[in-house]
């Protein structure tokens, strides 16, 4: 959950509050309560509100309690939530927003919702942004949000993993292939022996190969899906989700067959008694060209494309194209096309000829007996409806019936008159659309059963005119979209699926260099770390050699100069660790935004940084020979010196050592003031004179005793002496641990003193 502060306009507030949503928003620089524009910390100036982080804070901790019940829920459920303390103009409010990608039926949309409560006085603030708390509890609820990041990776589409993809296309494929198996039964049921029980059996024939092709591509959608999900292990459902377009238009295909082959046998029986129709409409239009070409034969003129045009009424523009097309024109560039037109032929054979040129996109001519075949099937429906309602008229007492009444009263008298015609409109629409006449005419058909079979097999008739005339083009036209429309999805699973792989193998890429890169910076900022402790190391111990020399040494300027520079040196190496860590954080916030290039280059820098490391820690350690050896060559000298002078010149003993001199066992020796012993070791013993063999055996009470011996004592009492440090090597003996005790000379006692 994060937490932010603004201020929102909420013009349209609906609560005792609304007012306080209506005010001038602060600047950006300057306190939002009292306009003051200087900050510090945290706090305004002028009137100590709490601003920023601290106001987040306090809205958070101040927000009402169903207000916090939300917010844990809404988190639970995975929704983004940002709880905002905003300013309107007046006061402060508590804002809750939630937002997120939420499944919809065709894929996912990004939804938000927002609560705000009044900080004063804990009434909830409603406005059009919300429907209320409740209404935005419910809503939370009702929907399942989906992951952003596994939808930007393609691990889930529309929220739905492989997995769940592949399980319900699965299914949807399984209900096609239930559909194409019922089908396959209502074909198989057919029977062909008769004329019309074969054009059923040809219909059906096409609609259930479509069928079967439509299911075996939801079939291959479906393997595909599969494989893909094998392939990805479940990691990617962008290649499983391209297929769902298949498998949807298989489904709808499917179905559709499945209503064509239930609907074969009546299309069959609608084409039969249409049949009859088309061909009275070809002699009727064979006739009336005979005729038409009597009359002009009779008073000497020639027939022409122009006056067919007359004859059948055609439009001015569709006229001129077909006397264009039979006579021949000249085109805007002067060319000359020659006619194709025959006086001597059929005019409506002709005349279907040129209709069936002019096919188009945006046209389509369907043979003249088609066209007139349905003007004759219309009116003969007109008729029959109008019969109809004639019969039942006076049964009628529903909605409109006086009107009704009036109506037939008028064509009673003027059957077929102009007066009448509007009259018998309304009679035949009363009876053809029963649903506009609220359903009386259904009721009435058993006072006048034998009109209303003539009406139902008018109508029978003019569908099985708009059939045959669909089967000539628009039925393939359409089994050709549909066709298309699946060869296309094909394409797109196809498409969809190899930009997923390619995608994969972009993104596998892409993780390798981002895992080279890492390793890279890692390795890089390692070697920084490794060279700093190193250094330090290198320090401590030149600072040690430093040590060991004295004011009076002949190589003690040499030895601190080393040991300057090679503190130099080290803060070279810490300020390279320093720029590495600047670029750790860095580059840190370039793998965040997936920066690759900005990263690459924060590994460049790191890698300058450790070889800058490198560098200083190589000084470190020359510096750290340097002054080594020239230590050691001045303590050399330093003991040689005092080990040239005679015992009772030099100077007392300044420490004593204790250790564990194996297999010889516990020994004490003394330190000179120049850093030697010059003294051999004497065995610690314990009260009784026995040789300890063991450091760990060893008591304070015997050391202070094998120094009262020497004519010294312990500088300082037991609690401060150095146990465990490493001792130097001396007396041929090597290096090793023990206790190191600074000592001084033993005052005389008043009886020894008695005694002289």
């Amino acid at each position: 959950m994060t937490i932010t502060q603004g201020r929102t306009d909420l013009s349209d507030a609906e609560s005792d509050d609304a007012s306080v949503w209506r005010g001038k928003e602060p600047a950006a620089d300057s306190c939002p309560a009292c306009q003051h524009g200087e900050v510090r910390s945290g706090r305004c100036g002028g009137c100590a509100a709490a601003i920023g982080a601290e106001a987040a804070a306090a809205a958070l901790e101040g927000m009402a309690k169903n207000a916090r019940t939300l917010v844990h829920a809404a988190e639970q459920l995975g929704w983004d939530v940002r709880a905002e303390r905003r300013w309107t103009g007046r006061l402060w409010v508590h804002a809750v927003v939630l937002s997120g990608l939420v499944m919809v039926r065709a894929g996912a949309e990004e939804t938000e919702h927002m609560c705000a409560w009044n900080e004063a006085t804990g009434k909830f603030v409603a406005s059009a942004s919300t429907g209320g708390f409740k209404a935005v509890r419910e809503a939370l609820k009702a929907v399942r949000v989906v992951s952003r990041e596994h939808e930007g990776t393609g691990r889930t589409v529309w929220g739905r993993n492989a997995a769940e993809w592949v399980r319900q296309m699965g299914g949807a494929v399984s209900r096609v292939s239930a559909a194409l198996c019922d089908s396959r039964d209502a074909f198989n049921a057919l029977d062909g022996s008769t004329p019309t029980g074969a054009r059923a059996v040809e219909l059906a024939s096409a609609a259930y190969a479509e069928a079967k092709t439509s299911e075996r591509s939801a079939t291959d959608a479906v393997k595909a899906a599969r494989a893909w999900l094998a392939e990805t292990n479940g990691d990617d459902a962008r290649g499983c989700a391209s297929w769902r377009r298949v498998v949807v238009l298989a489904g709808q295909h499917v179905k559709e067959a499945g209503e064509a082959i239930t609907d074969a046998v009546a299309r069959a029986e609608r084409e039969a008694l249409a049949a009859p129709i088309i061909q009275e409409a070809q002699e009727r239009l064979n006739a009336e060209e005979a005729d038409w070409r009597r009359r002009l034969a009779a008073s000497g003129r020639e027939p022409s494309a122009r006056g067919y045009a007359g004859l059948i009424v055609m439009f001015e523009d569709s006229s001129r194209a077909w006397c264009a097309w039979f006579d021949g024109y000249t085109d805007y560039d002067g060319v000359k096309h020659a006619g194709q037109g025959d006086p001597t032929r059929s005019f409506v054979e002709q005349y279907d000829t040129w209709g069936k040129s002019q096919h188009s996109d945006r046209s389509v001519h369907s043979p003249s007996r088609y066209t007139s075949a349905s003007l004759i099937a219309g009116d003969r429906v007109d008729a029959a409806a109008v019969a109809f309602t004639l019969a039942v008229v006076d049964q009628n007492e529903g909605r409109g019936a006086e009107m009704l009444r009036n109506a037939a009263a008028a064509v009673r008298k003027n059957p077929q008159g102009f007066g009448t015609a509007n009259d018998r409109k309304h009679l035949a629409d009363w009876s053809k659309y029963p649903h506009i006449s609220y359903g009386e005419p259904t009721r009435l058909a058993e006072h006048a059963p034998a009109e209303w079979a003539a009406l139902e097999t008018a109508q029978t008739a003019y569908n099985g005119v708009r059939d045959l005339r669909n089967a000539l083009y628009w039925d393939a036209y359409y089994a050709g979209e549909r066709a298309n429309a699946r060869a296309a999805a094909d394409r797109a699973g196809l498409a969809g699926r190899d930009d997923a792989r390619a995608e994969r193998a972009e993104s596998g890429r892409a993780a390798s260099e981002w895992a080279a890169a890492v390793e890279r910076l890692t390795t890089a900022r390692v070697r920084v770390n490794a060279a700093v402790t190193l250094a330090a190391g290198d320090v401590e111990r030149a600072q040690a050699c430093g040590d060991r020399v004295r004011e009076g040494d002949a190589l003690a300027e040499d030895v601190w100069s080393a040991v300057r520079f090679c503190e130099e040196a080290h803060d070279d190496v810490n300020r390279a660790k320093r720029d590495a860590a600047h670029y750790a954080e860095s580059a840190e916030i370039y793998r965040e935004a997936g920066a690759l290039s900005d990263y690459v280059a924060e590994c460049a820098r790191m890698e300058d940084a450790a070889a800058r490391a490198e560098a200083g820690r190589e000084e470190t350690l020359n510096l750290y020979g340097c002054a080594f050896d020239d230590a050691a060559k001045a303590e050399e000298a330093r003991h040689a010196a005092c080990a040239a002078l005679p015992a009772e010149e030099r100077t007392a003993a300044v420490a004593a050592e204790v250790t564990d001199f194996k297999p010889w066992g516990v020994g004490l020796r003394l330190v000179c003031a120049c850093g030697a012993v010059h003294a051999p070791t004497v065995p610690v013993v314990d009260g009784d004179g026995v040789h300890v063999g063991a450091l760990v055996n060893a008591t304070d009470r015997m050391v202070s005793n094998m120094l009262k011996a020497a004519g010294l004592r312990a500088a300082v009492g037991p609690d401060q002496w150095s146990r465990g440090v490493l001792l130097g090597s001396a007396d041929g003996a090597e290096a090793c641990h023990g206790w190191r005790i600074p000592v001084e000379a033993a005052p005389l006692t008043t009886h020894c003193q008695g005694a002289g």
